[in-house]
């Protein structure tokens, strides 16, 4: 940033999710200091942008608008009344055509600025020269940034939380439990997500109507359509519709039964948020109150099935991690479920967490967050498990076995292919 900056004159502004007239009483205080004018309070955002120009005219100059869905949305995602994207239209339209100013708008809200700027329909379509989207954090990259975090445990947590995201993983205090990062981050009464839940990056089309049900009903683990509708007394091809609009928009992602085509279940790809929807929504008032720590206890168990749950996730991430950088032995692109009850070969259920496939090879997962290590048990179960239909046809067979708790010296020492 300091490179890009050399030689270019800058102004920076902070959005927040304040009304209007409160925001353009903001960027006139920080446009005074930061140029050293006086130009009192805009009365409305070209008043801002025309001033803007000015400052700059013929010179090279950056204009930073940090959290710039603020402006326009509320803390629900409900569209204020503003004139700042119409202002914006005008002044690149008619001032910054002529000029050298480059405009960064930024936000954690990666939906609704996209939408902003790939809608043909939208202010600011055709008005923007790129666009960049911080992705997650790779696997090792993401062990960095918890490295002062000893207990494995401990850093598995908040990694299961976070996602690997960027945004979300800066907001994680290394030196605090767990259990505090959670106060931290949703049940204190100046928590960082529950008092702006605009930060979670994925909140703005998931943040009301028939999409927030949804996600209500998927954090509640409804998570086929069919339950999805029963839960919400709604229409099941209403809902396939919803369903199709927040997966195109990276909100929902589609999880699939291997070597099935009829069970279809429906996921959360970011935690943060569904974790928000199960525990946070409709408790915010009381957690500013000073409830949120008797809220979090009352919620315990449930919060702990959550991260067992989503150390799935983590573990599918991690070996997305390996895929890529030609770790695994084959190119496995599709990691899926399997689950058939009383398989009358074996006499029992067979369940299996993570299962994919490459031409001759399998890969098998099991992933368990119990507080107990895992035995040699666990892998006898896994190899009785790939003679069965429709696994005993693959040439190569390899087995991945994860957990949070670590693995006993028996299953350590067993020399087949096996990663643990």
């Amino acid at each position: 940033m300091e490179m890009f900056l050399k030689g270019k004159k800058s102004l920076s502004f902070f959005a927040t999710d304040s009304e209007d007239n409160i925001n353009r009483k903001a960027f006139s205080n920080d446009f005074n200091e930061q140029t050293s004018l006086n130009v009192g309070v805009f009365e409305d955002w070209y008043s801002f942008f025309i001033a803007i120009d000015s400052y700059f005219k013929d010179e090279k100059g950056v204009l930073f608008i940090y959290e710039y869905p603020s402006i326009l949305l509320t803390r629900d995602g409900k569209r204020k009344k503003s004139d700042f994207i119409t202002s914006l239209q005008k002044a690149i339209d008619l001032l910054f055509k002529k000029r050298k100013i480059t405009i960064i708008l930024t936000g954690s809200n990666v939906t609704f600025i996209e939408r902003e700027i790939n809608k043909y329909n939208y202010e600011l379509y055709q008005r923007h020269t790129f666009s960049l989207k911080l992705k997650k954090l790779s696997f090792d990259e993401a062990l960095e940034a918890l490295k002062d975090v000893s207990d494995l445990k401990e850093k598995a947590k908040p990694l299961i939380l976070t996602n690997t995201f960027p945004l979300y993983l800066s907001s994680i205090n290394t030196k605090k439990s767990f259990d505090e990062n959670l106060d931290l981050l949703f049940y204190n009464q100046s928590a960082i997500f529950s008092d702006d839940p605009s930060k979670i990056i994925t909140s703005d089309l998931s943040s009301s109507g028939l999409n927030a049900s949804i996600i209500v009903a998927i954090s509640n683990n409804f998570t086929s359509a069919k339950e999805i509708a029963t839960f919400l007394e709604e229409d099941v091809n209403k809902i396939y519709k919803y369903i199709d609009e927040l997966i195109e928009n990276d909100v929902l992602i589609k999880r699939t039964t291997f070597k099935s085509k009829r069970h279809i279940n429906y996921e959360i790809v970011d935690p943060m948020l569904a974790f928000y929807y199960r525990f946070i929504r409709g408790k915010v008032e009381l957690i500013k109150s000073g409830y949120g720590k008797i809220l979090k206890e009352i919620d315990k168990n449930a919060i702990n099935n959550f991260i067992e749950h989503y150390f799935e996730k983590l573990c599918i991430s991690y070996l997305e991690y390996l895929n890529k950088n030609g770790n695994l032995e084959g190119l496995f692109l599709n990691f899926e479920n399997f689950n058939i009850e009383n398989n009358s070969l074996l006499n029992r259920s067979v369940e299996i967490n993570i299962v994919s496939e490459d031409n001759d090879n399998l890969l098998i997962s099991d992933v368990k967050f119990s507080s107990s290590k895992n035995g040699k048990n666990i892998y006898f179960k896994m190899l009785e498990n790939v003679f069965i239909k429709p696994f005993s046809s693959y040439k190569n067979k390899y087995f991945y076995i994860f957990s949070a708790s670590g693995f006993e010296d028996s299953l350590k020492e067993i020399e087949d292919k096996i990663y643990i």
